[in-house]
C-alpha cells in the first residue's frame, strides 16, 4: 500500500520514475575484439544487435538497431570492471600520474528498460561531453 501511495505522490508531483536499469560489462563482452578495428556484436536487446565500433583499441561508438542511445559517465563502478586496478612490476622508483577512475556507458532506451554497457576510461574515446549517470 505504501508503494502505491508513494508512486501516486511521485506521479502527482510530476516526477518521472526511473527506468529499470540493467548494467553490462562492455569491456568483458568486447574482450579481445577491442584490438580489432571495426564493428563487433557484443549482445542483443530484443531483436536488436548491440554493436561496438572499435578503432585503435578504443570504443568510438555503439548502436543497437534503431534504439535511442544516451552516453553517461560515472565515478561509481556500475558493472564488474577492473579499470581501477593497476598491476606494476619495477626495479626502482615509480611515479604514477593520477588515473581517471571514471566509467563510461552507452545506454539504450527500450521504453521500459535502460540497457547500459559500461567501460573503463581507458577503453573509450571521449570527445563530446558525457552526461552524469542519473539513476
Amino acid at each position: 500500500m505504501a508503494l502505491v501511495i508513494g508512486t501516486s505522490l511521485l506521479s502527482a508531483t510530476g516526477l518521472a520514475l526511473a527506468k529499470n536499469a540493467h548494467h553490462n560489462n562492455g569491456h568483458n563482452l568486447l574482450g579481445e575484439k577491442i584490438h580489432k578495428n571495426g564493428k563487433h556484436e557484443i549482445g542483443k536487446i530484443g531483436a536488436n544487435a548491440v554493436v561496438a565500433e572499435v578503432s585503435n583499441n578504443k570504443v568510438t561508438g555503439m548502436s543497437a538497431g534503431n534504439l535511442p542511445v544516451k552516453r553517461f559517465k560515472s565515478a561509481k563502478k556500475m558493472a564488474g570492471l577492473n579499470g581501477d586496478k593497476l598491476q606494476v612490476a619495477a626495479n626502482g622508483e615509480i611515479k604514477l600520474a593520477q588515473m581517471d577512475t571514471s566509467y563510461y556507458a552507452y545506454c539504450f532506451d527500450t521504453g521500459i528498460d535502460l540497457e547500459c554497457y559500461w567501460y573503463p576510461a581507458t577503453d573509450i574515446v571521449v570527445t563530446d561531453p558525457w552526461s552524469p549517470y542519473p539513476y
